[in-house]
């Protein structure tokens, strides 16, 4: 039963019954998530009660109790009218304590590259993962993540690398990739953890590991590379034909929670790497309702906005994803982004108003990196006179010429 119910409802009651999901997540806090109304339903009995299912989840992600009874007896769940809402309760559901899905750590800052020429490191690190899609079968590559890769990772418990064999397992016998993003979006295993650090830790550095063990296996070249699991699970949802309808480009968001220092790395202009998958969301208010605000003077909260201009550099995955909902589009390991600018926005959240800052990224091509890579050697000779300058752009032209014919081979 419910105890110490008001005797009037409270805005944040209200729009709970009213379905006004900004209110709820700009208010959301412990002290009102669980307290009861004036008719004795907490605010979770009462989304359900209207059959407002996508609140039912929101509320969920704040930890809302399932188990209280009002004062007739009944659980929130007990009382939804239709099977849309019956399913919000049974669906799997990120909670903000795993805010680490769509919120970048400062651990995760050092998981960026910054090169002066990332583009060309990101378009060879592409290409020496495709190889091994057209020299090794696919049940091979597959079986190898699970005999080699998830053999490896130190999980929780023994009960995890259970699940997550068997969902892998799956994958195999049909032979259908697919079923990588269903492994990845996993809120209760917390796969995307493991692989994500795991790439992370090699970053470009994985050609030399697997080149090494091309020689050690006698160039035999129709087998997976050994010790390299991480960036066969990567390689496949990077190449694999079943991933090309999903493929994505325009903007998404991301929060970080990183100390000043960190902040560095994301100067205006700064050009940047990733080493990992980067969890997004097509939904601002995902990413928002992930950051955390309560520390911002040591870390304050940022709110990444990314511009994919390339398709095959993220894809779109809230159809294969456990969690609809959340409109995850995925940016792929090695895509290199330009810092476009930062400014200061107004993020309400428990109530009340924080100031916290965003930053444009934009995702460099062929093109438009060699622009800003021209745009930085013009830049660096601007104090000398102008005919050292005028030398600079003409090389510059050169350059550019060169870089092309090898990002683009005519052969």
């Amino acid at each position: 039963m419910t105890s110490s119910m008001s005797s009037q409802p409270t805005d944040f009651y209200l729009a709970c019954c009213n379905n006004d999901l900004k209110t709820v997540q700009e208010n959301a806090n412990r002290s009102e998530i669980d307290a009861p109304g004036p008719d004795g339903n907490t605010p979770l009995h009462a989304a359900s009660t209207y059959g407002h299912a996508k609140l039912v989840r929101l509320l969920l992600r704040y930890h809302a109790s399932r188990s209280i009874r009002n004062d007739e007896g009944f659980t929130p769940e007990e009382l939804a009218p239709n099977d849309e809402t019956r399913a919000a309760f049974k669906d799997p559901v990120r909670t903000i304590s795993d805010s680490n899905h769509f919120v970048a750590s400062s651990r995760e800052v050092e998981w960026l590259d910054s090169y002066k020429n990332a583009y060309r490191i990101s378009y060879e690190n592409h290409e020496h993962m495709k190889r091994w899609l057209t020299k090794v079968a696919l049940h091979k590559l597959l079986k190898a993540i699970v005999d080699d890769y998830i053999e490896r990772i130190k999980f929780k418990n023994e009960n995890d690398r259970k699940t997550i064999k068997e969902e892998l397992s799956y994958v195999i016998d049909e032979e259908d990739p697919l079923g990588l993003i269903w492994t990845y979006t996993s809120p209760s295993v917390k796969f995307h953890d493991f692989l994500n650090h795991d790439l992370a830790e090699l970053g470009s550095d994985f050609r030399f590991v697997s080149t090494q063990a091309l020689i050690n296996s006698g160039y035999v070249d129709n087998e997976p590379p050994q010790g390299l699991g991480q960036y066969i699970f990567a390689s496949i949802i990077i190449n694999h034909s079943r991933f090309r309808p999903y493929h994505y480009a325009g903007i998404t968001f991301r929060g970080m929670k990183i100390t000043q220092k960190d902040l560095e790395e994301y100067n205006t202009g700064n050009i940047v790497l990733t080493r990992s998958f980067l969890s997004t969301s097509k939904d601002r208010s995902i990413a928002e309702l992930f950051v955390d605000c309560t520390d911002h003077k040591i870390h304050p909260p940022v709110i990444c906005k990314y511009k994919v201009i390339n398709p095959k550099s993220s894809l779109s995955i809230e159809k294969i994803s456990r969690i609809e909902d959340e409109k995850e589009v995925l940016i792929l390991p090695f895509t290199v982004f330009q810092v476009k600018q930062q400014h200061y926005v107004e993020l309400k959240k428990d109530g009340q108003i924080h100031n916290i800052k965003e930053i444009e990224l934009e995702e460099c091509g062929p093109l438009s990196y060699l622009y800003c890579f021209v745009q930085q050697l013009e830049n660096n000779f601007m104090s000398i006179n102008k005919y050292h300058f005028v030398f600079v752009r003409d090389t510059s032209q050169i350059m550019k010429t060169t870089f092309m014919h090898l990002l683009f081979p005519l052969n």
